[in-house]
């Protein structure tokens, strides 16, 4: 596979009367053709702030400060809004986490879907009528023609998600950005979308960026993983690497926090006081319970332990 998304260097700030807050710092990824690539962390960690940076899509209060983002080779953040619009939503998608209001609540989902359609795609009413038809079947919604009457308070969260995936299909994307798009769904129906997502990938050929703090989530479908925290990503690899030889204390807490039958799930943090005014420490310091003298003065470099694996770690993967 080769790579036709690349972030180097991400910094995202929001502004407010109390000040600055970092919410990206010094973030790179890189997506490759045709995989589904996870980004886990727990709430405020800035996972789908980076998303949402790519296609500027951050409330008025926001500045990237730095980075490149590029895709198929041209950085998208030099583009201007006219051009930028020819990508967003058309070579690249995004699926929000709340449908509910990701939907406008006064129009039925087929006038949303079939307008979105007629918007990306040279077709009359009637074809993209017939187009969005094939669209919500293709997601598994039953009696399609009836459902395109719906109103979206009249579907259950599944069916809007199904929906909502449905309209981030309809411009054969090369990339699928999905932004929790399981969060409040039972686990029946949480399976069921996941399984949905990996079978439109392989149909459609396209990549995803699937954001979520569910590490369960991530394992049934992901070939890599970035782990944030704090708006660092201080560890990435294979799902194996992840699972199987976290080395970042921060990705073991999150793997050691996950339930597991018959064992406790309470997973002790530290929490001691440190001075880390700039941010410019590893934000998991105060809460790590290997951290050393070292670690209070400098953030740590990025550590490569094999060709795809690699940790933002003084402790350089080194045994606990």
């Amino acid at each position: 596979m080769s790579t036709f998304l690349e972030i180097n260097d991400l910094e995202v700030s929001f502004y407010s009367e109390l000040g600055e807050t970092k919410a990206v710092k010094n973030a790179s990824f890189h997506i490759e053709e045709g995989e589904i690539f996870g980004i886990v962390g727990e709430s405020g960690s800035g996972k789908s702030v980076a998303m949402k940076s790519i296609l500027k899509l951050l409330p008025a209060n926001s500045k990237i400060k730095s980075s490149t983002v590029l895709f198929e080779g041209k950085d998208i953040l030099k583009l201007k809004e006219k051009q930028l619009r020819s990508i967003r939503g058309k070579d690249i998608s995004i699926v929000f986490q709340d449908s509910l209001t990701a939907l406008n609540p006064v129009y039925t989902i087929g006038s949303k879907l079939i307008e979105f359609i007629m918007r990306n795609h040279k077709m009359t009413k009637a074809e993209a009528k017939l187009r969005a038809v094939e669209l919500l079947s293709a997601v598994g919604i039953t009696d399609p023609e009836k459902h395109l009457k719906s109103y979206p308070h009249e579907l259950s969260g599944g069916m809007r998600q199904r929906v909502m995936i449905a309209m981030s299909i309809s411009s054969n994307p090369k990339l699928m950005i999905a932004d929790e798009p399981t969060t409040a769904l039972d686990v029946t129906i949480q399976a069921q979308i996941l399984h949905l997502l990996r079978s439109l990938q392989r149909e459609y050929g396209m990549s995803i960026i699937l954001i979520t703090h569910d590490l369960g989530v991530v394992a049934q479908i992901c070939s890599r993983i970035a782990v944030m925290c704090g708006g660092y990503v201080v560890e990435e690899g294979t799902t194996e690497d992840i699972f199987y030889h976290p080395l970042h204390p921060y990705t073991q807490a999150l793997i050691a926090s996950m339930p597991k039958p018959g064992s406790e799930t309470f997973v002790p943090f530290l929490e001691r006081p440190v001075s880390d005014e700039a941010g410019s420490l590893c934000p998991f310091l105060s809460r790590c319970r290997y951290a050393n003298s070292h670690c209070e003065e400098c953030l740590p470099e990025f550590y490569q332990d094999n060709a795809k694996h690699f940790i933002r770690c003084h402790r350089k993967g080194g045994p606990l």
